[in-house]
């Protein structure tokens, strides 16, 4: 073996602290990329430093866990939650002795200095208090939600917090007082945010207060506690410990899946959307496949104590959520835009629980019991049938709502209401109308969306079409000329180029829109038909001015969306 040849360094070293993709357990997790050496040869010598400074360290009983993937490995140990920033400290010193001994610098002293400084670190994480009611919570069956500010037990009308430094003593807590409320998960490559949003409306109808986290916002009811993104822990615990919240929605993305592991370890059903090819190469993530399973962790969340409690609702066309779900062991519910799906009907025949489209209806069947819950051209999200993923996005909240006991009556009339606009599902196809002219605002940003939103576009008919596109610098040209393609295949008129210029990420002005240009030229369209505009808004505002009686306008929008909603809102 070579030294100079290999080449160890890590990526990422962080905290879980929920069941995440290589355990049920909370702990510490490196991703960190190998080269020049069999990567099992590095797991293994970790493995054993690892095991040695769990057991120097007086953790004896707590796990490891390693995943390799292309060009690295994610290495684990489970830890006390009280003591998440000391495992982290352990991992990163076994990882060390472990890059020590293959390039031949390791010494003794060096792990005895490790383990004398972590347990210093452990003795001053610790709170012996914390893990004692955690210990009666479980014993009790009481829900409870832990960070580095607060301890609370039950959720929604019964929750009460307590500082860290301040907990109540376990043996003086009426534990009886406190409840839990219904939660589901909702993840996926595209859709998600549209499908908590369609949650909310079916709960608003079945006359609970629904509390939802999402990328863009928390909110509880109509009120929205905040903007941002809260589709982490974080989030799940402000909606949880709010006492006006009866039934908890969780967008859960996969960025805090991989980061942190799942918010709260049990929930009663679930939602995968789809899979699709997306932020790759984060996180030892790096096929489709990968994602897949990174998205499966959700799954987790419907198993408690080895047992299956709730429902994981499945995506029939989704290929990778087919191949994926023997590996799942929870009950299911498959959704599908075909009828005839053999995914579908095979579990449908065995009696599970299924939601497809027949002769223009959504239909829910369980036990082979059917119930049309509404047509597709009364959901106006679906644009009368012309955005096929709308409908799918309808079908998933139907197998969703069902599977939280909700009856159809609420599910039919949130879905006879809920529109793509402004106010129901922002940034996410907004239809305005100006001049007798029709236009869609979306801010599709992979090829699957951006695929959507093109058929979509396609099957509506015009007289004729403006395109406008724009993208982040960070993506690469193979990136910008596929998703380039793909909205192209809305067969626009013309197509307006615009220049993100905050979103340059390294590029030169001038670069992306060219880019965007070249492809849209290599497939056929026409120089005299493709405009660029210095920005977004610049851009919209040009097409605005053209748009003529029945004219079609797809503005796929990356910045600048509120002053494009108000430009188009005061037509």
């Amino acid at each position: 073996m070579n030294v100079e040849n290999i080449k160890l360094s890590v990526d990422d070293s962080r905290r879980l602290t929920g069941k995440n993709l290589l355990s049920d357990q909370p702990g510490a997790i490196i991703d960190a990329f190998v080269s020049g050496i069999d990567k099992l040869i590095v797991v293994n010598i970790w493995s054993v430093y690892a095991k040695r400074l769990l057991k120097a360290v007086n953790w004896p009983n707590e796990n490891i866990y390693s995943r390799i993937f292309e060009d690295g490995v994610s290495i684990a140990i489970s830890a006390p939650i009280d003591a998440l920033y000391a495992a982290c400290e352990v991992n990163e010193a076994a990882w060390q002795l472990t890059c020590d001994e293959l390039t031949g610098t390791l010494s003794q002293e060096s792990f005895t200095a490790a383990v004398d400084r972590i347990k210093v670190e452990i003795a001053a994480e610790v709170i012996p208090e914390l893990l004692a009611l955690i210990a009666q919570a479980k014993a009790k069956n009481v829900v409870y939600l832990v960070d580095d500010d607060e301890f609370s037990l039950g959720y929604g009308a019964t929750a009460q917090s307590w500082p860290i430094l301040a907990l109540p003593d376990k043996d003086r807590i009426n534990w009886s007082q406190y409840k839990s409320i219904p939660i589901a998960y909702v993840t996926g490559t595209n859709g998600k945010s549209t499908s908590v949003r369609i949650m909310s409306q079916i709960i608003k109808q079945a006359g609970q207060c629904c509390g939802v986290t999402s990328t863009d916002f928390i909110r509880v009811g109509e009120n929205i506690l905040d903007h941002g993104d809260y589709s982490g822990p974080s989030g799940a615990r402000m909606l949880l410990r709010h006492h006006d919240t009866q039934t908890a929605i969780l967008e859960v993305a996969r960025g805090g899946l991989l980061r942190r592991g799942l918010p709260i370890d049990n929930v009663d059903a679930a939602l995968i959307t789809n899979v699709a090819e997306d932020h790759l190469g984060q996180y030892g993530i790096n096929t489709v496949a990968a994602l897949a399973q990174a998205k499966a962790i959700v799954t987790k969340g419907l198993i408690e104590n080895g047992v299956s409690n709730g429902t994981l609702v499945l995506n029939a066309d989704d290929e990778n959520l087919v191949a994926l779900a023997p590996e799942l062991p929870v009950n299911q519910c498959w959704f599908s835009l075909n009828e005839n799906n053999p995914t579908l009907q095979q579990h449908k025949q065995q009696g599970g629980a299924v939601c497809f489209v027949r002769d223009q209806q959504l239909i829910f069947a369980d036990s082979n019991e059917e119930s049309v819950i509404i047509a597709v051209n009364d959901i106006p999200m679906t644009l009368n049938g012309a955005a096929l993923h709308n409908i799918a996005n309808a079908l998933g909240a139907i197998a969703l709502a069902k599977s939280l006991n909700i009856e159809n009556q609420a599910i039919t009339a949130a879905l006879a209401t809920f529109a793509s606009n402004n106010e129901d599902n922002p940034g996410r196809g907004n239809q305005f109308t100006i001049n007798n002219a029709q236009v869609i605002v979306d801010f599709a940003h992979n090829v699957h969306s951006m695929d959507a939103m093109a058929v979509t576009t396609a099957n509506l008919h015009a007289k004729r079409k403006f395109l406008m596109l724009s993208h982040a610098g960070d993506r690469t040209d193979a990136e910008i000329i596929a998703l380039t393609k793909a909205a192209i295949k809305m067969q626009p008129d013309f197509i307006i180029t615009a220049e993100v210029e905050q979103y340059l990420r390294g590029r030169t002005l001038g670069e992306v829109p060219k880019l965007i240009a070249d492809t849209a030229l290599a497939a056929g369209w026409q120089q005299s038909n493709i405009l660029s505009f210095s920005s977004p808004f610049q851009g919209a505002k040009y097409i605005v001015e053209q748009l003529q009686t029945d004219d079609l306008a797809l503005l796929m929008v990356l910045s600048e969306r509120e002053e494009i909603t108000a430009l188009l809102l005061n037509q």
